[in-house]
C-alpha cells in the first residue's frame, strides 16, 4: 500500500497536530509510516492560527516528537520549516523560548539552526520572549551562544532611548480564543495600569 503524498484535507491536518501538541510519538510514527508520506508535513498547519505540529510540539517540550517530525522532513526543506513563522509571526522556537524548553531551543539552534532573531508580529524575537517571560536558563544561553546583551538592564550610562516602547492597552495585541503566547506578562501589566488609571478619576 503506497502512502498519501497529495494535499492533506483539514482533518488530516488536525489529527497531526492534536498528536504533536500531545507528544503522541507513537500514533505520529503510525501515521508517517503507515499512512501518509512524510513530505507532506512541511504542508501541515492549523487552520487558525498557521502553527505546524513542530510548534505545537516545541511549546509543550516534546523533545522526542520535536526530533522525529524534524528527522522526517525532506533535508531541501528542513531549515525553512524550522524557521516557519504562524499567524502571529511566532516561529517553533519563540514558542520553546517562551516557555522555557531548554532542551528544545538547544536542539534547534544547535543542529537545525533555528534563527533566534526572527521577529513576531509584536516585534519580539525568541530571545526577548525568553527573557521577557523569566526564562532564565534559556535567556542564559541565548547571551552566550549568540553573545547577546539583555534588553536595558545595564546600569551603565548608555541611551537607552531607543529601546522598545513600553506596553500599553494602544500596543499591545491580543485576541481572544487565539494563541497562549499573546498574553504576556507585560501585556497584563499594561492592562493592569490602564484600569489603575481609570479607577482613579
Amino acid at each position: 500500500m503506497s502512502l498519501h503524498k497529495g494535499p492533506l484535507d483539514q482533518e488530516d491536518q488536525e489529527a497531526i497536530i492534536l498528536d504533536a501538541r500531545a507528544g503522541d510519538l507513537e500514533s505520529l510514527e503510525d501515521i508517517f509510516t503507515n499512512l501518509i508520506d512524510p513530505s507532506t508535513l512541511t504542508e501541515c498547519y492549523d487552520e487558525l492560527s498557521s502553527s505546524s505540529p513542530l510548534h505545537m510540539a516545541a511549546a509543550n517540550g516534546h523533545y522526542e516528537v520535536v526530533k522525529y517530525l524534524l528527522s522526517i522532513v525532506p533535508k531541501d526543506k528542513v531549515k525553512a520549516w524550522v524557521n516557519k513563522q504562524n499567524g502571529t509571526g511566532n516561529t517553533a522556537l519563540h514558542w520553546a523560548s517562551l516557555n522555557g524548553k531548554l532542551d528544545i531551543v538547544k536542539l534547534l539552534c544547535e543542529e537545525y539552526d533555528a534563527d533566534p532573531f526572527i521577529k513576531n508580529k509584536f516585534d519580539h524575537d525568541a530571545i526577548f520572549e525568553a527573557e521577557n517571560n523569566g526564562q532564565e536558563e534559556v535567556e542564559t544561553y541565548y547571551l552566550k551562544k549568540y553573545d547577546v546583551e539583555p534588553e536595558a538592564n545595564d546600569d551603565d550610562d548608555q541611551d537607552t532611548s531607543a529601546s522598545q516602547e513600553p506596553a500599553s492597552v494602544d500596543n499591545v495585541e491580543i485576541k481572544e480564543g487565539t494563541e497562549i503566547e499573546q498574553v504576556t506578562k507585560e501585556a497584563t501589566e499594561a492592562l493592569r495600569e490602564q484600569t489603575e488609571k481609570l479607577e482613579i478619576k
